[in-house]
């Protein structure tokens, strides 16, 4: 006669292999689950280092283009500059219109010198703090708007692996911020924080001007511009902000550990 197990075996056996059924299913989605966040970040890291590769192309044909317009478009507005003074030398009659197309010539090669300046940042040469500092000191002088910088001391340590890219971008972001400011914002003053953490380096711009317009959705060209600079690099943005209250944008970009 053939031994029947009891019902209770049975039944404890049959437990036993859902248990272990459920254990390796719930194995199985965690090592899929880790898989998926480590494929994740690595997907991440390699937009992040695309990025960074399409900025530096960008920042080379900047430089590119502000080496030409200087050697090239420079130096005939200089040559055009000798004709026009020669010209009046030889005819005292001409002093007027000559003088006129002059200043027109002096406007010209002063939009020039303003666009180089603004191709290649190469205020990053000296370092992230000089060349904030810099900016900031331009903003007010010429905006009559007080400004001042409040950043922490490991805000410009040295650089971390990757934040080279990241600070030019901040750079970028921080000249476009200022000049929203001029152009909208009605401010009496500007307060510029900077702050680097282990894995983030943040950058907080804030005004007491008009604030943004209702709804928050309307923005100008300017802050899609900032935003679309933010998300290449892989960065955050967040804005705060109320009619009659100011602006505060705050920029958040994620930055390899040294």
């Amino acid at each position: 006669m053939r031994y029947a197990p009891p019902l209770l075996e049975i039944d404890l056996l049959g437990a036993g292999a859902l248990l272990l059924a459920g254990a390796a299913c719930l194995l199985l989605w965690w090592r899929q689950h880790v898989h998926a966040r480590r494929a994740l970040a690595e997907a991440r890291r390699q937009i992040q280092r695309l990025c960074a590769s399409q900025q530096a192309l960008r920042d080379d044909d900047r430089r590119r283009i502000a080496r030409d317009l200087h050697d090239d478009l420079g130096q005939h507005l200089l040559a055009l500059g000798y004709d026009l003074r020669a010209l009046g030398a030889r005819h005292p009659g001409l002093r007027q219109p000559l003088e006129q197309l002059q200043e027109r010539i002096q406007y010209a090669t002063r939009a020039m010198r303003a666009i180089i300046q603004d191709l290649p940042a190469e205020a990053l040469q000296h370092g992230l703090e000089g060349a904030v500092q810099q900016q900031i000191d331009q903003f007010s002088r010429l905006s009559g708007i007080r400004c001042r910088l409040d950043a922490e001391p490991a805000a410009f340590a040295a650089s971390a692996p990757g934040a080279v890219g990241i600070e030019a971008v901040l750079y970028r972001v921080l000249q476009e911020s200022l000049s929203n400011i001029v152009r909208h914002a009605q401010a009496s003053e500007v307060c510029v924080g900077l702050c680097r953490h282990q894995h983030c380096l943040s950058l907080t711009v804030r005004d007491n001007g008009v604030g943004l317009p209702q709804p928050a959705a309307r923005r100008g060209s300017g802050l899609r511009g900032i935003a679309q600079r933010v998300s290449e690099a892989g960065g955050r943005l967040d804005i705060a902000s109320a009619p009659g209250a100011g602006t505060a944008l705050t920029m958040s970009f994620p930055i390899q550990p040294s």
